[in-house]
C-alpha cells in the first residue's frame, strides 16, 4: 500500500533523516500491546481488551491520562502501570527485535553520509538503552525523547527539536514514522514524511496529507529517492 503525490526525490532533496523508534525501527509495539493485555487480564479488566491500540505513538503523559480515564478508579493508575511496565521489562530482557530492513537502510544512509536522529515519544534515557540493546544506537547522532518537548506528538515540536539537534530545519529532513500521531507531527513540521504502518492502519483522514505510505522501510525509502533501483540493498 502506498500513497505518493510528490515526484520522486534524490537524496540531495533532504540533508538528514529522522526516525521514530518503537514500531518503526524496533519491533516492540506488539510486545507492549501484549503486555497491556496481560496486565488487564490479571487485574480483571476485560473491558480494556484492545484498548492499548489507542495509545500507540503517544507520549507517556498522554497515555496515562487516557488509561486513568478508562480505568475509572476501578484500579489505581499506579498499580496498572507498575504491572504493565513489569511485563514490558521482562519481555524486553529477552531481546529487542528490529523491524525488517532497518540495518540495511541505516547502513545505506551512513554510506551516503546523511546525519540521522531519533524523535520518539519514549523517554530519552529509555530510548538510548533500547537502541543499544537492539545494536543500532551508533547510527544516530542524537536522540530526542518525549520529555524534551512541551507538546508531544502529534504536535510537530519534537521534529523541529530533532532536526535542530543535527543542525538542520525540519523541512530539510526526511522523516520515517509508523503511527498516525507520529506521522502527523512529522508532516506538520514540514519534513518529507514516510509512514510505515505497524499495528494500526492509517485512519482515513491521514490520506488527505498526500505523504508516502509504504509497506516497509526499504520501499518507503525508495519512494522518496533515498535509494535508486540500482543502489537498493538486497
Amino acid at each position: 500500500m502506498c500513497c505518493e503525490t510528490w515526484p520522486k526525490a534524490s537524496p540531495l532533496n533532504f540533508k538528514g533523516v529522522i526516525f521514530d523508534m518503537d514500531g518503526l525501527l524496533l519491533d516492540t509495539e506488539r510486545l507492549v500491546v501484549d503486555c497491556f493485555e496481560q496486565s488487564a487480564a490479571e487485574l480483571d479488566l476485560p473491558e480494556m481488551h484492545g484498548f492499548a491500540l489507542r495509545l500507540i505513538g503517544l507520549r507517556l503523559d498522554a497515555c496515562k491520562a487516557i488509561v486513568k480515564n478508562a480505568l475509572d478508579s476501578r484500579v489505581p493508575l499506579e498499580t496498572f502501570f507498575y504491572r504493565w511496565n513489569g511485563h514490558i521489562e521482562t519481555a524486553f530482557s529477552q531481546g529487542i527485535p528490529l523491524k525488517d530492513g532497518v540495518v540495511e537502510l541505516l547502513e545505506h544512509i551512513a554510506a551516503i553520509d546523511l546525519p540521522c536522529a531519533v524523535a520518539t515519544s519514549t523517554n530519552t534515557g529509555i530510548a538510548q538503552k533500547h537502541l543499544e540493546m537492539a545494536g543500532i544506537a551508533p547510527y544516530f547522532r542524537t536522540i530526542t525523547g518525549g520529555e524534551q518537548v512541551k507538546h508531544g506528538k502529534p504536535a510537530p515540536e519534537i521534529y523541529h527539536r530533532a532536526a535542530a539537534s543535527i543542525g538542520l530545519e525540519a523541512q530539510e529532513c526526511a522523516a520515517f514514522e509508523d503511527s498516525d500521531p507520529g506521522a502527523t507531527a512529522a508532516i506538520m513540521s514540514g519534513a518529507r514524511t514516510v509512514q510505515i504502518p505497524d499495528i494500526n492502519a492509517p485512519a482515513p483522514p491521514m490520506l488527505k496529507f498526500g505523504h508516502v505510505i509504504a509497506p516497509n522501510l526499504l520501499e518507503g525509502a525508495q519512494l522518496i529517492g533515498l535509494f535508486t533501483s540500482d543502489s537498493m540493498p538486497i
